[in-house]
């Protein structure tokens, strides 16, 4: 068992000394572009895996930086502090400093990537290989059947009316027409799907459903092989690190990932990246780490509307992206000096420059935008629009 409970870093890439608190399930960090939410990723690996050292700067004003992290294993609670320094980076001598790192194999990092389930490198996909080896021809513990059964799952989870067919080995009649023997290595692996149209392969479902379908697999995979008996993924209780787990994914793809993580790993604590307001859409209450940068240029952790039970389940994408990501505006700057002509318009009485400026309104909002209605009552004061007059 392995949780993360809590880091405070210090002059480490543009991060000047933040403490940032996590809980033991969902944690999304959010913020713009160059806010350190990476770095917050690679300091927890760092602290794993001296490899990951490479990954971390100290602060370009300073000589040293730090991060202390504090977790809870095998029921006691621990904390360790690591520093790098600056010469080491000069003289190329890269090393961490301080305590030991921490000896855990319950760590996982995940990068999404744009994936698709079609053959990927010269002798297949190797997911579809892992899949047909690890689940047919291997004998199946405990372990390894739950997983299989939460594999085939994941088809219809990620869309109700797919359903997980079948997995076997096919012949490939390009590979067979180069060689002159029958071998092993003149064999695919096909993965079928079961939906409205019948049986079809998954390459011929849609990208979004292979992207997800992947990253999900890919999941499993990394975690049986935590073990070589394979570990029962639903009773995983270790970490879990992605970074940008929106990428490459369409909206609706990324909340339907976020729902399946949790079905999937019920156990594990997931610290994620992400610059969508859809995946903060789909976050229940105190699972929101928004980081921001104040006047100083340093990086905090902003202050957000209190959340109910439900998170931001009930907030509209542009009360999440000024009230939780903390952009500026919403709009575009077409938009406001339209806007700005209109009421200077207003002001003046100048129905006909209101009238211009409310066409070129009309023609930029939404149809059913609740903005238009509030605009027509203040040309009516005017005396309404020309055509009307005419009339």
């Amino acid at each position: 068992m392995l949780k993360i409970k809590k880091l405070y870093i210090e002059n480490i890439n543009n991060l000047e000394g933040i403490e940032i608190p996590l809980n033991d399930g969902f944690n999304i960090i959010c913020g713009q572009n160059g806010v350190g939410k990476t770095t917050v990723l690679n300091c927890i690996l760092a602290s794993f895996n001296r490899k990951k050292i490479g990954l971390l700067k100290v602060n370009a004003s300073e000589n040293h930086g730090f991060w202390e992290i504090e977790y809870f294993r095998n029921y006691a609670s621990e904390s360790r502090v690591h520093y790098i320094h600056k010469e080491d980076e000069i003289y190329d001598s890269r090393s961490i400093k301080g305590d030991k790192l921490i000896n855990s194999n319950y760590i996982i990092s995940f990068s999404v990537n744009n994936r698709n389930m079609s053959t990927q490198y010269y002798g297949g996909n190797p997911l579809k290989q892992w899949l047909y080896k690890n689940y047919y021809l291997s004998d199946l513990n405990y372990s390894k059947e739950n997983n299989f059964s939460l594999v085939k799952e994941c088809f219809s989870m990620i869309d109700p009316s797919v359903s997980f067919y079948k997995i076997e080995e096919v012949m490939d009649e390009r590979k067979l027409n180069r060689s002159v023997y029958r071998t092993p290595n003149n064999h695919n692996v096909e993965l079928y799907v079961a939906n409205s149209k019948g049986i079809i392969k998954i390459d011929q479902m849609s990208a979004g459903y292979q992207s997800v379908l992947m990253i999900l697999l890919s999941l499993v995979k990394k975690i049986e092989s935590l073990d070589q008996f394979g570990v029962s993924v639903h009773n995983f209780e270790g970490v879990l690190l992605i970074d940008e787990i929106d990428l490459y994914l369409h909206p609706e793809w990324q909340k339907k990932l976020v729902q399946i993580i949790r079905w999937l790993l019920p156990n594990a604590q997931i610290i994620t990246t992400t610059h969508s307001p859809h995946i903060i859409q789909s976050a229940r209450s105190k699972e929101i780490i928004p980081l921001g940068i104040d006047f100083f240029e340093r990086v905090y952790i902003r202050d957000l509307p209190d959340s109910s039970e439900f998170g931001y389940q009930g907030w509209t994408i542009e009360e999440i992206l000024t009230d939780v990501m903390g952009l500026q505006e919403t709009r575009s700057e077409e938009y406001k000096n339209t806007i700005r002509e209109f009421d200077r318009a207003m002001d003046n009485e100048d129905a006909r420059a209101a009238e211009r400026s409310y066409k070129r309104l009309e023609s930029m909002l939404h149809p059913n935008n609740s903005s238009l209605k509030l605009l027509k009552l203040q040309m009516a004061s005017l005396g309404g629009f020309s055509n009307d007059k005419n009339k």
